[in-house]
């Protein structure tokens, strides 16, 4: 073999092209398969009405100017830390969500009465929204509020403060 002629390759197929050359039939059967799936799921178990009717009016209170506030404190879930040291039924539910300076404060009592404060402390317009529409409140100099029977299921709050130029603040969906 003289030096200035290369070894031949042998001759053997790129991998790519004989890939695109020939169907798929493991990503057909696949997506045969979900497809089934899919059909089965829709026909056994099929999303309920009124999870579509609480979407629906979910996304009919969406507000994009809101400020979203973070729920920070759940004594349902975060008192299962202490369940040992203390005994007893728990009769009160507290709730505290946050957006910047804005704190909303929420007592829920077992008879669904509930109770508030926006802090700091001011004048605003407090809406409870759920699956009936939604109920208005205006809290006083001090901020607090109530609602006398907030309704079973999902629930947000809304919170319009009456100051100039003070962004709307929406919490997330949380069932009382």
């Amino acid at each position: 073999m003289s030096g200035d002629q290369e070894p031949s390759q042998p001759a053997r197929p790129d991998r790519e092209t004989a890939h695109l050359d020939r169907p798929n039939t493991v990503d057909a059967a696949r997506e045969a398969t979900f497809q089934r799936l899919r059909a089965l799921v829709l026909e056994n178990d099929p999303v309920p009405a009124d999870v579509i009717a609480s979407s629906g009016a979910g996304f009919a209170l969406r507000s994009i100017d809101d400020e979203l506030a973070s729920l920070v404190y759940d004594s349902l879930s975060d008192d299962d830390l202490f369940a040992g040291v203390r005994s007893g039924t728990r009769a009160v539910r507290q709730l505290s969500f946050e957006a910047g300076e804005l704190v909303l404060e929420i007592e829920v009592t077992g008879a669904r009465y509930l109770i508030g404060q926006v802090v700091p402390p001011q004048v605003a317009v407090i809406e409870l929204r759920h699956r009936g529409g939604t109920t208005n409140v205006e809290t006083d100099e001090l901020g607090c509020f109530h609602f006398r029977a907030v309704p079973e299921g999902p629930v947000s709050f809304r919170c319009c403060p009456a100051r100039p130029a003070a962004p709307p603040v929406a919490t997330s969906w949380i069932t009382l």
